[in-house]
This record gives C-alpha cells, structure tokens and sequence, in this order.
C-alpha cells in the first residue's frame, strides 16, 4: 500500500515532467527518468526495503549507453534496479505491465519498450526500437531469460539482447540479482516478507566489438550465473544453459 500510495504522489510530477521532455528531449527524456527511479527508491523505502548494491566501479558512465543484463526471478527486479542503481535506463517489458494503472503509464511516459513474446511482428518490431533507443543514448535493461524463473535459478539466455546490443554497438553489463525471489517469487501477487538481505551484483561490462554472439553470450551468462549464490545457479554446465 505504501508503494502505491507514492505512487501517486508522484504521478503529477511524473506527467510534467514528460510534458517538459515531450518539447526538450524527445529522444532520452531524462528528467522522466529522474522521477521514476525517485518513485521506484520510494516504493522500496515504503516496504523497508533496502538492497545492498555491490560492483558499483562497474558501472558506466552517466551518459554511456549500455544493455544490462539481469536474471529475471520477481516482479520486485524493475523496483529494485530502478531503486539501487544511480543511472537511467529503459526497461524491454511484457506490453501487459505497460497497461497497468500509474506504474505502466509511467513506463510508458519514460519511453519504455513493450514486447508480446508471443507475436514475432511484435518481436521484430522490439528489435528495431531497442536498437534505435540505445543508439539515441539510452541505456537498456533486458532479461534475456525472456520470462521469470520459477525456483529462482539462472534459465538459459535467448541471444535476442545480445544480437541488439551488437547491431548498435554497445557494451553488455551483466547484473545478478541475488536472494529476491525467496521473498516474491514468480507465484506471488505481493511479497511474501519484508526482502531481506537482497544484493544487486554489477559485473565488468564487455565490449562486442570484434567477438563473436556466442562469447559475448557465453561470458554475460557467466558472469550473471557466477554472481549468485549457489541456491540460484545454473544446474549443469553453462555452455548448455546458454545455447
């Protein structure tokens, strides 16, 4: 309740400021981003929610466009990236969450990417826009498991992120978020418990440059799988998760 109720504190600032970035920066509208990552630290403040953020070194530079990568367990990875990390970016997001009341009309505001996995007309046209929004600037977040893991481990990797990543000639910064789906796994409509002890690992970027789809896929994955505790590992080898 608290998380909604900040929310809608902040829906009149997010709506100007859209209105400013409509007419000032189109492209990037940076000042939306601003008031949504307020809004996403408020919402985890509002739940005592506080994720530890490790690797922070790693990050790029505030107006360096990248793709990061993160595994994919709750419906709490939007909040809680949006909240620890202190860059901008949009997310690739299922077109459903960009029809939700406030929260989706935010999305939307900020420029976010809607994707129905089902549709391949849908899917190219993800492609097209996520590459242009990271050649315009922005950075991206993409789950390239393509959906929530249902036990909280590392699924296989579609190669979708990293085929965009490359045609707009980006580094990938690969994320572990670790211990968050105990607390609101895929099942759960809210979280179970107050999240406790939920770190967000950013790994050393990689340049595609000059590499092949299958290194920079196979060293993304190995970076996100080898972040996470043992509970949320891959089970095998990672070449087989990764093809």
């Amino acid at each position: 309740l608290g998380a909604i109720g900040w929310a809608l504190v902040l829906t009149p600032p997010i709506v100007m400021a859209w209105v400013f970035a409509k007419w000032f920066d189109p492209l990037r509208r940076r000042i939306v981003d601003k008031v949504v990552s307020l809004w996403a630290w408020g919402a985890c403040l509002a739940m005592l929610y506080f994720p530890k953020l490790q690797g922070r070194e790693n990050l790029p530079g505030r107006n360096e466009a990248v793709m990061y990568i993160p595994n994919h367990t709750s419906y709490l990875d939007i909040f809680t990236l949006s909240g620890c990390i202190p860059r901008s970016f949009k997310y690739v997001s299922k077109q459903e969450i960009l029809q939700i009341p406030i929260i989706g009309w935010a999305m939307q505001m900020a420029g976010h990417i809607g994707i129905k996995r089902m549709d391949k007309r849908s899917q190219l046209q993800t492609f097209k826009e996520t590459v242009g929004c990271l050649q315009n600037g922005n950075s991206v977040v993409t789950f390239a498991e393509g959906t929530r893991s249902d036990d909280g481990r590392l699924k296989s990797f579609k190669k979708g992120p990293i085929k965009m990543a490359m045609r707009a000639g980006v580094k990938l910064v690969p994320i572990s978020i670790c211990n968050l789906y105990k607390w609101m796994p895929g099942s759960a409509v809210t979280p179970l418990a107050v999240p406790r002890n939920v770190i967000v690992k950013i790994h050393p970027g990689i340049d595609p440059e000059g590499k092949t789809e299958e290194e920079v896929l196979q060293y993304v994955y190995d970076c996100v799988n080898g972040g996470l505790p043992e509970h949320q590992k891959h089970l095998g080898s990672v070449s087989e998760a990764s093809e």
